[in-house]
């Protein structure tokens, strides 16, 4: 069995992990260990070079002139996030529901322009996932959306009023972790207000741009693809190969599909400078079942995932941000700084030795074989009576950011919060680089434009997937080129605000089912055999060019839960109908409850 837990030594003895085999003890308090510092004979990384501009027009491919994705650097990589980055958030044109008027940047406004930020930024006119089949999918693309009749039951404002003459652009319709943990903020308003019951949650949406949502229709999948054209679109990528982009005969998007998650909170003023964050106006829910309404406030942005296909990576390209000051210590202050460097480490408690990226620190224990309660494969704190992050689930963290597991999952902790002390695998110098490359870019445009401030000067890239790589063995992943993307913190690629949890801020292989085949435990796993497959080795959940990989971070769960299903590497298309927006999850000391409409789900194989 593979335990993968915090190390009672310093940090140097973590050099030889690159040798350590499967089965093996490995160290590493989520993964902080064998990425803190390179393994021995790591190269030496290389400062940014790829410029980055200010432009409006987002990049089709990566690398078109030097052998597209499998050949670039990971400093191309970044600059091609950044392009996006900062094409995406150019003010849109203004919307009146004119063929056109969406996904089309403002040829009046400037990047960051005080003077549009009344409206939405381009990417926010992308169709949310609810507005892409059923009732929305009978829509014209370019419709203004009012969420009326998106899903199963109409939806009115909690103040019993009229709805805004404006719905709007941002619904957030998710509040938890893809079902397996809740996030918040700690540096958040702590207590519920009379329209917010749960002020310091995160919560979620996501969207698709124009090719998606044309192609949903092309194929005729406007409730989600067809049983029979999955099947055929599974069994052509195994054995064909990657299948035609754009075509009907299989599930295959269009060159150039871009969709978006982004995470959003309400801020506190008493602690925070809302000039450091893009705010707009969200939709959000509140109460449960028929009781369920909405309310619209101005909140502030603080994740964004982009991912996008394009010629060379059929497989997408993912890069995900975040705003600067998302990993605070208990006493507010951030533990990066705008660009990604650390500032400096929060202590351990006096119960944890360094690395101790969590509070409490956590173990994950893997292994090939199959237990009748299917744990292990399961997370636990380590020690084993550790505290949690606060005594008690009545008592919230202060200024950290902090989760709490589904309280369901047999094999996660779930008797109180995990507190965040820092990232898993730290954002590695390229892409520290490439942020400082950005900034100063920003930077020397906004003073030529006259534009005293911009938010987008707080956010930064936290890294880039563009290639799919195959872990042969379980356990950690220790290739340590820190110029391309075959190094721990880009093959485990997390945003801190979307994938938290022990399984989601270090993913590879696939969630694991539970006892009986109902929903699954909560864990990861390496072992094709924990998935009923045989001739051993690691669980393949991401094939191209008819090889299979067991590849890790947001790639590997898109592969997991959309390209397995048939669904290419989009969920959005992979899950289809979303019958209703999602509930505030309740805090219990067992854990946080299940919201009873969910809606999504994961696939758990057994």
């Amino acid at each position: 069995m593979i335990r993968l837990s915090s190390p009672k030594t310093a940090p140097k003895s973590l050099l030889r992990l690159a040798a350590v085999a499967a089965g093996a003890v490995l160290a590493g308090g989520l993964l902080m260990a064998c990425s803190a510092k390179a393994p021995t004979g790591a190269a030496k990384a290389e400062l940014a070079t790829t410029p980055i501009s200010i432009s409006s027009t987002p990049p089709g491919e990566l690398n078109p002139n030097g052998g597209g994705a499998a050949k670039a650097t990971l400093d191309q990589a970044a600059a091609f996030a950044w392009q996006e980055f900062i094409a995406l958030n150019w003010p849109a044109k203004i919307q009146t529901g004119a063929v056109g008027d969406r996904d089309t940047p403002a040829a009046d406004c400037l990047f960051g322009d005080p003077n549009c930020a009344a409206r939405p930024l381009t990417w926010q006119t992308f169709r949310g996932k609810a507005e892409i089949f059923t009732a929305g999918a009978t829509q014209p693309y370019d419709q203004i959306p009012t969420y009326a009749d998106v899903y199963n039951s109409p939806i009115a404002p909690c103040n019993g009023g009229q709805p805004p003459a404006q719905a709007a652009w941002v619904n957030l319709d998710e509040t938890t972790e893809i079902t397996l943990a809740a996030m918040y903020a700690g540096v958040g308003v702590a207590t519920p207000t009379p329209d917010n019951s749960a002020p310091q949650l995160i919560r979620f949406m996501a969207k698709a741009n124009r090719a998606e949502f044309d192609y949903v229709q092309k194929i005729g999948a406007v409730n989600g693809p067809s049983r029979a054209l999955r099947t055929a679109t599974i069994n052509y990528f195994k054995t064909q190969g990657d299948p035609p982009p754009g075509g009907t005969s299989y599930v295959s998007l269009p060159n150039n599909t871009i969709e978006i998650k982004a995470g959003w909170r309400m801020l506190n003023p008493a602690k925070e400078d809302a000039t450091r964050f893009h705010t707009t106006k969200v939709r959000y829910y509140e109460g449960t079942g028929d009781a369920l309404c909405y309310n619209e406030a101005t909140w502030g942005l603080v994740s964004l995932h982009i991912i996008q296909k394009t010629p060379s990576a059929p497989y997408f390209i993912y890069a995900t941000f975040e705003q600067a000051d998302n990993i605070l210590t208990t006493a507010g202050k951030p533990v990066e700084d705008a660009d990604g460097a650390v500032a400096g480490l929060p202590p351990c408690r006096s119960d944890q030795s360094a690395p101790c990226p969590t509070i409490p620190a956590l173990t994950f224990n893997d292994t090939g074989t199959v237990a009748p309660s299917q744990v292990p494969p399961n997370v636990t704190l380590n020690p084993a009576n550790a505290a949690y992050c606060t005594t008690s689930t009545s008592q919230l963290p202060q200024n950290q950011a902090y989760y709490l597991n589904t309280s369901t999952l047999t094999a996660l902790p779930v008797g109180g919060f995990v507190c965040i002390n820092y990232r898993a695998n730290p954002i590695p110098p390229v892409i520290v680089n490439a942020n400082k490359t950005a900034h100063a870019a920003i930077a020397a445009y906004n003073t030529a434009n006259k534009i005293k401030s911009s938010p987008w000067a707080f956010y930064k890239l936290v890294n880039v997937q563009y290639t799919p790589i195959d872990k042969t063995q379980p356990g950690f992943y220790t290739g340590n080129d820190p110029n391309t993307d075959k190094n721990p913190a880009s093959y485990y690629l997390a945003n801190i605000m979307v994938e938290t949890n022990r399984p989601l801020q270090i993913f590879s292989g696939g969630l694991v089912g539970a006892v009986g085949g109902v929903g699954g435990t909560g864990a990861n796993s390496d072992y094709a055999s924990q998935f009923d497959e045989p001739g051993g080795g690691t669980h393949k959940n991401t094939y191209f060019q008819t090889v299979g990989h067991d590849m890790g971070g947001c790639m590997g769960c898109h592969g997991s839960q959309g390209q397995s299903l048939g669904g290419d590497f989009s969920v959005i298309l992979a899950r289809g109908i979303v019958g209703t927006p999602e509930s505030v999850p309740g805090i219990s000391s067992s854990g946080a409850q299940v919201v009873p409409n969910k809606n999504r789900a994961l696939v758990y194989r057994r």
